[in-house]
């Protein structure tokens, strides 16, 4: 998928106005949303850190057709307290009023799912039909035991099987995966 980044804006008045569709990677700081972007574009479009939080403003990648939007991570616990409202309040305005989103790829690690996801894939259920669980991180285990606890994750994240895409950006597995929900979700504007 040919990716390129746009721009960044912490501000809605600073945001593109038009109407292309977007699908946005959003999940807790440290789950691989930069890494995902950079592997389905298979080169360094979006920053990766180490350090959990570094994405704070609203990231705007041109994919074509369609834009990809790279959101601060949710719960990120070790920023102040200003910082975490402006985290949420950038989130909620992008999530609830944006018209453009047609989509959401919920980034969790694979290995640590918490309450916190829960409670988002449970919002974003609500509201979109296209609501993607990307099980990132994938590659430090056996793939058999992330199969294995499928039905477990499913029930908790209140998803179905369907829904969930085991993925690993450090080994590009599910990329191809991403890359097809993406189509068919276009494929679905276009058949309106």
């Amino acid at each position: 998928m040919k990716i390129s980044f746009i721009k960044s804006a912490s501000k809605i008045e600073d945001w593109i106005q038009d109407d292309v569709t977007e699908f946005c990677f959003i999940g807790r700081s440290n789950t691989g949303k930069s890494s995902l972007i950079n592997a389905l574009a298979n080169a360094k479009v979006a920053h990766s850190s180490s350090k959990p939080g570094r994405t704070n403003v609203v990231n705007f990648f041109n994919c074509g057709k369609f834009r990809i939007i790279d959101l601060p991570g949710y719960g990120y616990a070790k920023a102040s307290k200003s910082q975490i409202k402006f985290f949420d309040t950038l989130i909620n305005d992008y999530i609830l009023h944006r018209k453009n989103l047609f989509g959401v790829f919920q980034i969790c690690d694979a290995n640590v799912i918490t309450e916190e996801d829960a409670k988002m894939s449970k919002f974003f259920n609500e509201r979109f039909i296209n609501h993607f669980i990307v099980l990132n991180k994938t590659d430090k285990m056996p793939l058999s035991k992330y199969q294995n606890n499928m039905p477990k994750v499913s029930k908790f994240l209140n998803v179905n099987f369907d829904k969930i895409i085991l993925a690993s950006a450090k080994k590009k597995t599910g990329i191809n995966e991403i890359n097809s929900k993406i189509k068919q979700a276009l494929a679905s504007i276009n058949q309106r």
